[in-house]
């Protein structure tokens, strides 16, 4: 794999609310700044904190407001130019998807769904062994098999928001975990993390082997 010299990371998060998403967007305007800067890999959303893809998804929400395949755009430019892009997805937080689908949503061990910073828009978190697991897998598979892509980067996937909802919980009993103990609930939340963070490394290789994996959030427990 060529080195990366100047490698740029996009970090955008996109209310529903917002009608005019990508209307004025310059694409070649954009890449051609890229190229002129000395960038030669970008990071660009798929996949936002709020739920709201950015590419046309069979499996998620494409941003309401999105009319066209902004991550396509983006992604052809680039590679005419010579700029390799890692898709950004993030693993751990959702508000749309969560909203549609309640069964998926972590249930901290208070009751709470909602995380603690609630003036920001990463409200609420996943549960990492409900069917988002699958969910997330799927939006992967989509990417890697259809879009040209060179890596992958997945946020937010932390021990952190440990979880005491129906499909932990019964996972917890079959293996003779003590859900009511936080060290047990913690080891038990930083391996789930890690068991879908393979799942995701080993699925993204076998369709593009080459490709770059950034994980950010699992320092605490590697």
């Amino acid at each position: 794999m060529k080195k990366i010299k100047y490698s740029l990371f996009y970090d955008f998060h996109t209310s529903p609310l917002i009608p005019d998403v990508g209307k004025n967007f310059q694409v070649e305007q954009f890449t051609d700044n890229l190229k002129a800067c000395g960038v030669d890999f970008l990071t660009w959303h798929a996949r936002c904190n709020q739920g709201n893809a950015y590419y046309n998804t069979r499996f998620g929400c494409r941003h309401p407001s999105l009319q066209y395949d902004l991550f396509r755009e983006i992604a052809e430019s680039c590679h005419r130019k010579g700029i390799r892009i890692s898709a950004y997805f993030n693993g751990g937080l959702s508000d749309e998807e969560l909203l549609q689908h309640r069964d998926w949503m972590r249930i901290a061990p208070d009751g709470r769904c909602l995380n603690e910073y609630r003036l920001t828009p990463y409200a609420r978190a996943t549960c990492y062994n409900s069917p988002f697991r699958e969910h997330l897998k799927n939006m992967v598979r989509e990417m890697a098999e259809e879009y040209p892509v060179d890596g992958f980067f997945f946020d937010c996937m932390s021990n952190q928001s440990t979880c005491v909802c129906p499909y932990c919980v019964r996972e917890m009993k079959e293996k003779g975990i003590d859900f009511n103990n936080p060290g047990e609930l913690g080891k038990f939340t930083g391996d789930s993390v890690l068991r879908l963070a393979r799942e995701l490394h080993d699925l993204i290789k076998s369709i593009l082997p080459e490709a770059l994996f950034f994980l950010s959030g699992l320092l605490g427990i590697l």
